[in-house]
C-alpha cells in the first residue's frame, strides 16, 4: 500500500473516532473490582450517549449488539445505533455484555443486561431519563437477548419496548443458529426450551418491533416467523417487517435496495405514535 493510502486510512479512522465521540458522555464498568474478578465480569461495560436535544424526561434505549454470543459487533450494531437514537432525542446506552470468546455462557449475558438496567434506573434523574420509557434494541444474538429482556418476569427489568432486528429466536433444531446456541448453552441441552423465545410469549409482553430479511444467510428466519405468529396469537402490540432481501448485519444502515431501508425511522415513528404517545 502506498504511503498516501496509509494517510487516507488514518484520516478516515480519526474522523470515525471523532464522530463516535459525538454525544458520548460516559463509560462505566458494571461490576465492582471484587465482582469483576469472577466469571469474566471485568469486560462488562456500558457507553452512554446523550440526546442531541436533551430534555428532562427523555426516552432511553439499551443497545444490544450481536455477534453470535461469541464476539460483539459493537461499532455497527452498538455505537452507530446509539448515535442514531441520540440524534432522535433518546438517551442511548450501549451494553458490552460478556462474550463466548472469553468463556461466557447463559445466564451471564442476562446478568449484565440486568446490571445495566439497574444503573440506568438508579441514575435516571441525572441522565434525564423517563424510567417508564426505557426500551431495548438488539441485533442478531443481541436480538435474542432483547427478547429475553422482554420476557423478564420481574417488572423492574422488563423494558417498555423491544426491537429485535434479524434476531436469533429459537434454540431448537433445525431452525437454531448454531454458533449462538453453542456459546449460550455450552452443551447444556436442557436449556433449549428455556431459551427458545417463541415458546414463552405472554400477553403482558411489552410492544415488540421485529424485522428480518428472508435472504438472511446467517440466521434462518424460521424462528422469527414462529415468534411473529405467537405474538399475534397472544395479542402483543407489535410491528413486524419481513423483507424479501436485505441480508444480515446491516445495523441501522441497510442497503437502499432493500425494503429494510430506513427501518430505524419507521421504528421511531411507530414508537412515538403507538407505544410512547
Amino acid at each position: 500500500m502506498k504511503w498516501y493510502r496509509y494517510i487516507f486510512f488514518l484520516a478516515a479512522l480519526c474522523v470515525q473516532c471523532s464522530l463516535r465521540g459525538q454525544n458520548l458522555i460516559g463509560e462505566k464498568y458494571l461490576w465492582d473490582k471484587d465482582q469483576a474478578r469472577t466469571e469474566g465480569r471485568f469486560r462488562s461495560k456500558i457507553f452512554i450517549y446523550e440526546p442531541a436535544a436533551a430534555t428532562n424526561f427523555s426516552p432511553a434505549v439499551i443497545v444490544l449488539p450481536g455477534g453470535s454470543y461469541t464476539y460483539l459487533a459493537i461499532n455497527s450494531e452498538g455505537h452507530d445505533v446509539a448515535m442514531y437514537f441520540a440524534s432522535k432525542g433518546y438517551v442511548a446506552i450501549v451494553l458490552r455484555y460478556r462474550m463466548g470468546f472469553f468463556g461466557a455462557r447463559y445466564p451471564q449475558q442476562i446478568e449484565d443486561y440486568r446490571k445495566a438496567m439497574d444503573y440506568v434506573k438508579a441514575n435516571a434523574s441525572s441522565l434525564g431519563i423517563d424510567t417508564s420509557r426505557i426500551g431495548v434494541v438488539g441485533f442478531s444474538a443481541g436480538g435474542h437477548l432483547a427478547g429475553c429482556a422482554a420476557l423478564e418476569e420481574n417488572p423492574h427489568y422488563r423494558p417498555a419496548f423491544a426491537a429485535m432486528i434479524y434476531p436469533v429466536v429459537t434454540m431448537r433444531e433445525p431452525s437454531c443458529h448454531h454458533p449462538s446456541k453453542e456459546h449460550l448453552l455450552r452443551g447444556d441441552l436442557s436449556l433449549e426450551g428455556k431459551l427458545s423465545l417463541e415458546e414463552h410469549v405472554t400477553s403482558d409482553m411489552p410492544p415488540v418491533f421485529l424485522l428480518c430479511c428472508e435472504d438472511d444467510p446467517i440466521v434462518k428466519t424460521d424462528g422469527s416467523h414462529l415468534l411473529s405468529s405467537e405474538l399475534e396469537k397472544k395479542g402483543v402490540t407489535c410491528k413486524v417487517e419481513f423483507h424479501p432481501a436485505g441480508g444480515h448485519g446491516f445495523g441501522v444502515r441497510p442497503s437502499s435496495k432493500s425494503g429494510a431501508y430506513l427501518w430505524p425511522d419507521r421504528f421511531v415513528e411507530w414508537l412515538e405514535t403507538t407505544v410512547l404517545k
